[in-house]
Order: C-alpha cells, then sequence, then structure tokens
C-alpha cells in the first residue's frame, strides 16, 4: 500500500484542480479592482463617442446646480428620502447565492453609512468628526414587483452570466438581459436595481454615475457588486462593509476624492478634484494612514469614496450631492424613486401585505438520527408560525426557525401556516424530506435499473438538479446489458448546470480495511461538436451526504471521442465505457456510504450510465456454490483453455465479462439470450498474462463473480 501513497495523492491533487479549473472557465480575480465606476465609465466613452459627449454634458449641468444648491441648502434642514431597490442574486448554485441574511445585512449596512448610525463613525478622527455628512437617506427592500404583485424584493436568476462581462452598449448587458429573462424588467426610474455576481467584471463593484444614456425603463444603469462584498456575514467579511455604500455614492453622482479616475496613489490626483468643497484635494488612499497629507493638507482618509477600507464617513457636501441629485436633478430620473406615487406603487411605504408563505432547510435529504433546520421565507410582516413536520421530531412548532429531527427513514412532507395578526398563509411541500436509512444496504452492490418503473424514486436515489431544467431520468429504449438506463437529455443543452444522481446509503462498515473495493459503471455518450467540454464527475460520502469527496473525472476522449450531430443513443455494448473506481480507502467504509455521479454540460449531446457494480475485492474469490448452484468455471488455476457452465432456470440475457485485478475490463466473452439448461462456453486463455483475474455474469438484475488465476 506504501508504494501508491504518492501516485495517489497526486491522482487526488491533480483530479481537485482540474475540477476547479473547468468549474470557473471564467478567471475570478482572488484581488479585484476596488472599484470599477471609473474603468466602466471609460470604457464605454472609449467605445461610444456619443457616451462620452452626453457625460460631460450632464456633468456639467450636474455641477453648476450642485453649487447653487449648495448657497441655500442646510445639514440640518431636510426630510428623510426612501428609495425602493430591489437585490438581483445571478449565480451558478454555488456560494455566490448568498442567503437573505447577507442580503439583509448589507443593506442594514448601507442605511447605517447613509444615516450616520454606522457602528465606526466614532472613530472618525477630530479634524473630520464636525463635518461628517447625513444624507438620511434610507433604501427599502420593494414588497411589490412592477405589476403591482407581492415580491420579497429579492430575485433568484441562475446564469453562466453571473461571470460579467460589463456593458456592451446602452441596450446590452448579459447579466441584466438574463435576469430581464428569467424575472421581468424592474425599471430603474422605479427602482435601484442591484446585482449580485461572482465576478463583475474584475471588480468588487461597479456602476455608473447618473446618466440619460441608458433606457430609463431598463436596468442596464445598475449596481453590480462581488457576492464576498456584499454586507459583513456570509461569503464577505467586516472589512467590506462600506463598498456597497461606496458603490451607491457613485450611483447618487460621488466621485471619488482624487476626482474621475481609478488611479489613487498618482501625485498628479492633487490638480483634480470631485467637486464638492468639504473634501480635500487628495493623491488617494489604498492603505489607513489617518494623518496622510498628500496634496498640502491633511487628507480624508476615512471617507466612504476612498479605497482606505478604514472608512467611516460621508462630508456633509457629499450629503447635498446626493440629496441634489435624488430631488433637483432629472438626469436618470432618480428624483422618481422617492415620489410618492412610487413608493406606493413599489409598496414600500407600508409593512407590506402578507401575501405568501415559504420556507427553506439547510438539507432536505438526510440519515434516520439526523436534525433539519427550518427557515421562515414567508412575506411580509410575520407574527406567528405553525409548522407541522410529519415523521419529525417535535411534530409541531411555533418558532420561525425550528430544529427538527429525523430517526426513522421514510419521505415526508412538511406544512406551514403563517399569520400577521390577521391575514394567513399557508404551504405545504410533499415528499420534501428525505431519510434514509443510517445503515444502508448490504455488498454485493448491484444496480442495472431494471427494476425502476419512475425515476427518482427517493428511496434508492434521489436527484440534484442544479437548474431546474432536463436532468437524470430512466431510459426505456437501451441499457448496457438490459433494455434500460439513466440518461439526460442534454442535447443542445449549454448553460454549464450539473445533474447529479445520488445513492441511498450503502453499508461498508464489515469490509476489512486490508480488502479493497470494486466499484465501476457504464457510460455511453458521443459529443455533439468536437470542442464540447463535458464532464463526468464521481464523489463519495462517508457522512451520509454531509460533505463529498471527489474521486474520478471522465472527460475528453474517455468520456467520448465520437461526435454525432443528433441526439445521441447507445445502439449497442460497443457504445459502453467501463469507469473503473480504484481509490475508495478505508476510512469510508462506514455504514452510511453513499456515491454521487455527476455531469456538467456544455453544448454536448446525450448521456447514459448503467450497470453500477460495488464489491470487495474478497467477494471475486467466493466459490460459485457460496454465489449460485449454477456457475462453474474449470479449471482454476486456468491453462491454456477454460470452460465456463451456466445452467440459468429460464431463458435470460446473459452478459459475461472478464477483468483484470484492477477492475478493468478486458472483453466480453458472451453477450445474448441464454437457453435454460446447462449451457457451456469454451474459452481460449492461451493469451491471458499470469495474474488475477475476475469472471463477471451479469443476468437479469442479479450480478455473479468468480476470481480465477492464471499461472
Amino acid at each position: 500500500m506504501k508504494k501508491t501513497t504518492l501516485t495517489l495523492t497526486l491522482f487526488l491533487a491533480l483530479s481537485n484542480l482540474v475540477a476547479q479549473t473547468h468549474q470557473h472557465i471564467n478567471t475570478v480575480p482572488s484581488k479585484p479592482n476596488y472599484c470599477g465606476e471609473a474603468i466602466e465609465t471609460n470604457r464605454l466613452k472609449e467605445a461610444y463617442p456619443s457616451f462620452s459627449e452626453i457625460m460631460m454634458t450632464e456633468q456639467e449641468e450636474f455641477q453648476n446646480g450642485y453649487e447653487n444648491f449648495l448657497d441655500s441648502w442646510s445639514p440640518y434642514d431636510r426630510a428623510t428620502y426612501v428609495i425602493p431597490m430591489v437585490v438581483h442574486v445571478v449565480h451558478l448554485g454555488g456560494d455566490e447565492n448568498i442567503s437573505d441574511e447577507q442580503i439583509m445585512d448589507g443593506i442594514q449596512q448601507l442605511n447605517a453609512d447613509f444615516s450616520m448610525t454606522n457602528d465606526d463613525l466614532g472613530a472618525t478622527v477630530t479634524a473630520f468628526a464636525g463635518i461628517t455628512g447625513n444624507a438620511d437617506i434610507e433604501f427599502r427592500l420593494a414588497t411589490k414587483d412592477p405589476s403591482g404583485q407581492c415580491h420579497p424584493g429579492i430575485t433568484r436568476t441562475y446564469s453562466e452570466t453571473t461571470f460579467d462581462e460589463g456593458n456592451s452598449g446602452p441596450t446590452y448587458h448579459p447579466i441584466v438581459d438574463a435576469v430581464e429573462d428569467a424575472q421581468g424588467t424592474w425599471p430603474q426610474n422605479e427602482y435601484m436595481n442591484v446585482f449580485i455576481c461572482i465576478n463583475p467584471n474584475g471588480n468588487a463593484g461597479y456602476t455608473f454615475r447618473p446618466t440619460n444614456w441608458f433606457p430609463k425603463d431598463r436596468m442596464y444603469g445598475s449596481i453590480f457588486l462581488r457576492h464576498d462584498y456584499m454586507g459583513t456575514i456570509g461569503t464577505s467579511n467586516s472589512g467590506r462593509k462600506h463598498t456597497f455604500s461606496h458603490e451607491v455614492g457613485h450611483w447618487l453622482n460621488l466621485a471619488h476624492p482624487w476626482g474621475n479616475s481609478n488611479t489613487p496613489a498618482d501625485p498628479d490626483n492633487c490638480g483634480t478634484n470631485d467637486g464638492v468643497p468639504d473634501t480635500p484635494n487628495t493623491i488617494g488612499w489604498t492603505s489607513c494612514i489617518l494623518d496622510g497629507e498628500s496634496c498640502g493638507s491633511l487628507d480624508n482618509v476615512q471617507n466612504i469614496m476612498e479605497y482606505s477600507y478604514c472608512s467611516t464617513m460621508f462630508t456633509e457636501g457629499q450629503a447635498a450631492r446626493m440629496i441634489y441629485a435624488i430631488t433637483e436633478t432629472t438626469t436618470a430620473d432618480r428624483y422618481k424613486l422617492i415620489l410618492s406615487d412610487n413608493l406606493s406603487d413599489t409598496g414600500v411605504d407600508a409593512p407590506g401585505d402578507l401575501c405568501e408563505a415559504s420556507f427553506s432547510s439547510n438539507q432536505t435529504v438526510i440519515c434516520a438520527g439526523q436534525t433539519v433546520n427550518f427557515s421562515d421565507d414567508s412575506y411580509h410582516t410575520v407574527t406567528d408560525w405553525t409548522w407541522t413536520f410529519e415523521g419529525g421530531s417535535p411534530s409541531t412548532a411555533g418558532t420561525e426557525n425550528p430544529s427538527i429531527t429525523y430517526d426513522t427513514p421514510g419521505v415526508y412532507t412538511v406544512s406551514l401556516e403563517v399569520t400577521n395578526g390577521g391575514d394567513s398563509e399557508s404551504v405545504t411541500e410533499e415528499n420534501y424530506i428525505i431519510v434514509l436509512p443510517n445503515t444502508g444496504e448490504g455488498l454485493p452492490y448491484r444496480e442495472s435499473f431494471e427494476s425502476f418503473d419512475a425515476f427518482p424514486d427517493n428511496d434508492r436515489f434521489v436527484v440534484e438538479n442544479e437548474d431546474g431544467e432536463v436532468t437524470w431520468e430512466l431510459y426505456t429504449e437501451a441499457g448496457y446489458a438490459s433494455s434500460k438506463s439513466l440518461y439526460i437529455d442534454n442535447y443542445g443543452m449549454d448553460n454549464g448546470s450539473k445533474d447529479a444522481f445520488v445513492s441511498s446509503t450503502i453499508d461498508l462498515s464489515s469490509v476489512d480495511p486490508d480488502d479493497e473495493i470494486i466499484f465501476n459503471f457504464k457510460v455511453a455518450y458521443n459529443r455533439r461538436n468536437s470542442d464540447n467540454d463535458e464532464w463526468i464527475r464521481f464523489y463519495i460520502s462517508k457522512d451520509c451526504g454531509e460533505t463529498w469527496a471527489l474521486r474520478k473525472n471522465v472527460k475528453d476522449d474517455d468520456l467520448g471521442e465520437t461526435v454525432s450531430t443528433s441526439p445521441y443513443s447507445p445502439a449497442g455494448l460497443a457504445d459502453w465505457r467501463q469507469v473503473n473506481i480504484t481509490n475508495i480507502l478505508p476510512d469510508y467504509y462506514v455504514d452510511n456510504f453513499r456515491f454521487k455521479i455527476e455531469f456538467d454540460n456544455d453544448g454536448g449531446n446525450n448521456v447514459y450510465v448503467d450497470d453500477i457494480n460495488l464489491y470487495t475485492a474478497s467477494m471475486s474469490s467466493i466459490t460459485e456454490q457460496e454465489l449460485t448452484t449454477s456457475l462453474t468455471v474449470f479449471p482454476n488455476p486456468l491453462q491454456s483453455t477454460a470452460t465456463i457452465q451456466l445452467d440459468p432456470a429460464a431463458s435470460e440475457q446473459v452478459t459475461i465479462s472478464l477483468f483484470n485485478a484492477m477492475g478493468q475490463k478486458i472483453q466480453d466473452l458472451f453477450v445474448g439470450e441464454m437457453p435454460a439448461g446447462q449451457n457451456q462456453i469454451n474459452w481460449s486463455t492461451a493469451d491471458l498474462l499470469k495474474g488475477v483475474y475476475i469472471v463477471q455474469v451479469q443476468s437479469g438484475s442479479t450480478l455473479h463473480t468468480i476470481k480465477l488465476i492464471k499461472k
């Protein structure tokens, strides 16, 4: 075993590296640009002279109006302004699909910064503490969609465009278009739209200053944030708490304190400014030097529009500028968002009606004895909860987020009724919780799907369907050595989604640590195009599926080198390839072992899986009397010829295959219908090298193996 340790470790490392590389086809910078407002604006200016001209005129007009506004504005004479917002999470099913809690935390931090209630405001240095600016703007999640229907104010869209490539024109932006296709248009003159994604074009975030260049009734002038820069919890952290506020500042026409560039620390920045009279000229800071004087006076290093990451404040002049952007100018129709009619239309002028009961949980497939954490996702203004948990302990609950233990295997329903003291809503999810046996099926394990009438059955297998579209299902037209298999109707699917089927529990606890596990299955696949990059991945779990370990990648020619421009289906045994898993180690010899076979699409063709086998190497040497009274191979040890004798009780389809000691298939010795009674197959073994071999006989839904030796 020691001789294989280095090779196996290297294999696992390379397998994980390849999987990670493929998973993120678009590179995500570990350290993105602090802010892309100037970068994205300048890119559009270079590509579209009309945009440059419009922006120049708009900013000159804005600056003149703002300076006049300052003559009569007092920082203590203003109203509270409410801006409706909606958050669009664009994801691939990973960590970037951030929780509602992280979104709400980000909004809480945003509102604190815009009302001078942020908990780090007291750390502002004395020189600027007297001019901290309270914009008194509150951002509220919309409770109504553009059609007036009740809505939580958060949308979630599965799309590869979560790798944002930025605007390519006034009416084209892939990430916006994906959301509009899935969720409809939320006009930017009614809502402040915020897009959360994996990679906003290499930036932590970006947006555009108010401009009429973007259509006011579309969503192209929105705010774009990398998921790990939203709020302070979840995928983000407390050091990024002001990033959202920074981008909203740009959205309300604030520049960086050094002016309209993305080059802080440039000495030439002393000759430019942000148009705000109480922010000192500065070269710009990417570190927290509180006594920094870069242009002849003390810099406002703690300004939220700086890059110092020790921000605490806006200035009074910045607050005035943002208020002017939503009250006194028609550019981009920002002013329309705060109008009373719009506040009513978007539902932010009231707490919101109770209109939908909804819930989620941290997992839906568990083993007996495990606990599920439930969360109420109902909206809005819920005050009381009545939960019912079939098969759970306790079976009822009256709290918002209960934890329930399931002790008995089965498939169970969950119900929730919510009220706000007047109205009530309810929801029931049938077959929501699947509880598997904590001690699974014993060995040898064999699955050819012949006994399935539909798939999945939520007993022997469950399915993970990342995008909610086509996924693994039963195919009744062809199998490896029978009439059924599993397949994905994948012809032309190109959204990069992953679909997996996952086994129930299998008991490996009695396997001797010195014994080896033999695991194999068959795959049939043709590409649609020669450059298709589609994968089969094989995972195992030793804790009933709470965590998974990758053990095999199958791709490129190992998956299938033949190109079929029409929808593919296997025509015979030659179409099937065996996948062998040789690295299931003894620490996975547990009673609740599970496996998962996952397919990753890329615009290719249909894929099929069949004939799953799991047993130990020692089981290969069981005599035929222990396995079946009808199978014999003699002589053993083998000589130059051998005879396989099989005595089926009735006529049946039989496949007899030869494998080496590593589980690699060498050849099929017989495939076809075998009549009842004694059958003998003469087999030439003269060309076999010395070693250990396994003869596998598959008949119907049973599998028999015999270990042979060639001396």
